[in-house]
């Protein structure tokens, strides 16, 4: 992995294999350039780009080709208050929360530290070799930590002052992404990912932030958290799909 450094762009982190270099979810623009500059896209030395979607048109200037279809993510607004953003949520949602309210789970929030939260980790790879799926390498998520300490942060609920559920969260600019997320089944039975999911948004609002990524939404393969994303009243927005321009063909 290395930084792509483009006039006008925050640094593009892009990953090089067999002579192609990608880039996902970027380069995101300064506001004076936009998304625009067909230019500086033909002279990136990106040949492969997952586009965040505000960028088609310069895509096509710059010679790319899409070959991908788009993605569909959910981005919860964390402009408003915390009254407007449970005013938005699904009355199910709401009720679920109301039950995790109820359970008086003790929730806290710290930096991640892969010492003392090695528990988390374990518990995300056996939940993922359980329901067959895999996600980003636990090596990308210390990385992130190590070089930006304060913006990875983990919420755990806890009964009894043992963890029932967690989240993890990655601060990036003005915007949080959600990362991971376990839930045991005392944790499910409570609904405590739902009293997780409004504290962390409390406190990311209280951080200045505007924006929290959800990820990708998946109707067919995984409805329950898809169910869960869009039942906070977070909007789902298509991405721009995968482009590809090799200038040597």
């Amino acid at each position: 992995m290395r930084e792509v450094h483009l006039p006008g762009a925050a640094p593009v982190q892009a990953i090089s294999r067999f002579g192609l270099t990608l880039a996902s979810r970027g380069p995101t623009w300064r506001a004076e350039y936009g998304p625009n500059d067909a230019n500086i896209l033909r002279g990136s030395g990106l040949h492969v780009i997952n586009s965040d979607g505000h960028d088609l048109a310069a895509l096509r200037s710059a010679g790319y080709r899409q070959i991908h279809t788009p993605n569909w993510v959910t981005e919860l607004s964390l402009s408003g208050t915390s009254s407007a953003r449970l005013a938005a949520m699904k009355p199910k949602w709401r009720a679920t929360l109301r039950r995790a309210e109820k359970a008086r789970l003790r929730v806290k929030h710290d930096r991640f530290d892969p010492l003392r939260h090695g528990w988390l980790l374990s518990a995300d790879l056996a939940q993922q070799r359980s329901k067959g799926f895999r996600s980003l390498p636990h090596a990308v998520l210390q990385a992130y930590a190590k070089a930006s300490h304060d913006n990875a942060l983990v919420f755990v609920a806890s009964d009894k002052r043992e963890p029932v559920a967690a989240m993890l969260f990655l601060v990036h600019g003005h915007v949080a992404t959600y990362y991971l997320g376990w839930s045991g089944e005392a944790g499910r039975r409570s609904g405590a990912h739902h009293a997780l999911l409004v504290r962390a948004c409390d406190h990311l609002a209280r951080r200045g932030l505007a924006r929290l990524d959800l990820g990708q939404v998946d109707t067919v393969n995984a409805p329950g958290l898809a169910r869960f994303k869009i039942g906070t009243g977070a909007q789902v927005r298509g991405l721009g799909g995968s482009w590809l321009r090799v200038p040597w063909l």
